[in-house]
Order: C-alpha cells, then structure tokens, then sequence
C-alpha cells in the first residue's frame, strides 16, 4: 500500500481548467502592469494620494500566479482569501478618490482643477484594480472547485489501483511547464544582460542573474529528459542561483534608483526570484515523483 503513495495518480487539468488557469495569469498581469503604471506616473503628480497601496499587488499576483500554476486546493483557497482582500483596499483608495473629489466640487477653488484631475486618474486606477480583482476573484473559486473534483478523482483512481503502472502523467505536465518557463525566461535574462552587464565588472552580486540564461538553456535540454539525475543537477543549479538573485534583491531594495534601466533590472530580479521559486517548486515535484517511480521499479 506504501507504493500506491508513490505512483501518479493526478488527473490532467481538462479543457475549462486550462482556459481558467491562463485566464487567472491574465488577471494577475493586468494588476503587475497597473502597478507600473502607478509607479511611473506617481512622480508627475504634485498632490498627496493613497494609491501607493496598490503595491500590495507586487505581492499578491504572484501568489496568484502561482496558484493558477501549481495544482493544489488548499494553496488556490488561501489565495482566494488575499484576492478578497485585495478588492477590499482597492476599494478603500476608490472610495478615499471619491470623497475627495465630491468635497472639491462642492467647495471649488483655485486648486480645484488639479486635485480633480489627479484623484480622477487614480479612482480610475483603483477602479480598473477591483474589475480585475473581482474578475480573478471568480476565477479562483472556479478554479479551487475544479482541484478539489481532482483531489476525489485521484482519491478513487487510488483505491480502484489494480496493479498496472499508471502513466507518468505529472511528470510530463510538470516537465513541459518546467520548459515553457524556462523558455520565457530566456528573453528576459537576455534584456537583463543588456542593461546590466557594465555593472557586472563593478559588483559580483549582478552575475547570479546573467547565469540564470545558461541555467534556462540547461532546463530546456532536460525538460525532456525524464531522469532524477538530470532534474538533481537542475535543482542544485536553482537553488544557488535563486539563493543569489534573492541576496542581490535584498542588497538592493536601499539602493538609490535613479534612471529606468535600474527600475527595469530591480522589477526583473524581483521576477527572477518569484521564477526560481516555481521553478524549484516543480522541479521538486517531479524528483519525488521519479524517485518514488524508481524505487516502485526495483521492488
């Protein structure tokens, strides 16, 4: 019965789960990019706002992302959670705009016309957030119900095991999302070296993001390669650069920013980090399952 544990019983995501999946990354993109929109107007306008807490998204979407990755229930309900509070603050910073904009036409003065436009911009901002937020929110509960139907199919499938070895199911799933990652990373760590290679000479801590490209090309050879020894190396070589990109986020979050190209290289080690993490997440995954494949073998 302890075998039973190792094999792959995981049903693979139908048709409606897939759409909702990617439709969960689109949501969460449109939140990342509203973020960057805040943060690159934010400088061009005088008055105080509250829109700032938008950032909070800077936390929230990858966790989103992830969820509409990885293949759990439990994690897809505690995101649930956060999206709900998500549209709860948006909300705050769209209702604190619209206070102030009635007050202003209530009372209009010399500065009126400014202040108007500004809160108008960011209640708009707030405004397209809580669309998303509820969008996403939806697409999460679809998308936990789903998993859960998962969680008592593989249950069943589990106890009607009749002795064949199941299809390795997980495995080429995770294995292609392992290769599709890798091969999107590609693109950015080659716009990360441009930027930042000049740096590079300066300062050790900007390499562990320059070999994130040749460690993607390596992922991308293996991805294939269904074998504990090529996903052990591939591993190693994760969890030392990951290590190294998220030092180097740390060391760097002090650091005056003063042109584009280092707001563009900070936000892109940011997603060097979230990436490693999944990353490290499937990769894991699939060790075990193999390793446990391998010792149902030699029994």
């Amino acid at each position: 019965m302890h075998c039973i544990y190792k094999m792959d019983f995981r049903p693979v995501d139908t048709l409606k789960t897939i759409s909702t999946r990617n439709l969960i990354r689109s949501y969460a993109l449109t939140n990342l990019f509203l973020v960057l929109v805040y943060t690159s107007i934010e400088p061009y306008f005088n008055g105080a706002n509250v829109s700032w807490i938008h950032q909070l998204h800077l936390i929230l979407q990858p966790l989103a992302i992830f969820a509409s990755i990885a293949d759990s229930s439990i994690f897809t309900g505690v995101t649930l959670i956060f999206s709900f509070s998500a549209i709860v603050f948006d909300g705050v910073v769209l209702w604190l705009n619209f206070i102030a904009v009635s007050r202003c036409i209530a009372e209009p003065s010399a500065t009126c016309f400014e202040m108007v436009f500004e809160k108008f911009i960011w209640g708009m901002l707030a405004f397209v957030h809580i669309f998303s937020d509820t969008m996403l929110s939806l697409r999460l509960i679809s998308l936990r119900s789903y998993l859960v139907k998962k969680d008592v199919n593989e249950k069943i499938a589990m106890q009607n095991y009749d002795g064949e070895v199941p299809i390795l199911k997980t495995v080429d799933v995770n294995c292609a999302k392992l290769r599709i990652l890798h091969v999107f990373l590609l693109p950015i760590g080659f716009l990360y070296a441009f930027f930042m290679l000049g740096r590079t000479f300066s300062n050790l801590l900007w390499i562990g993001a320059l070999i994130h490209v040749f460690v993607d090309l390596y992922g991308i050879s293996v991805s294939r390669v269904h074998d504990t020894w090529s996903l052990g190396i591939l591993m190693g070589l994760q969890l030392i650069i990951g290590s190294i990109n998220l030092f180097t986020v740390v060391y760097r979050i002090p650091e005056p920013r003063d042109t584009i190209s280092e707001d563009l290289s900070f936000y892109i080690s940011i997603f060097y980090v979230f990436a490693d993490c999944l990353l490290l997440y499937f990769i894991i995954a699939t060790f075990r399952i193999l390793q446990g494949y391998e010792k149902l073998k030699k029994n």
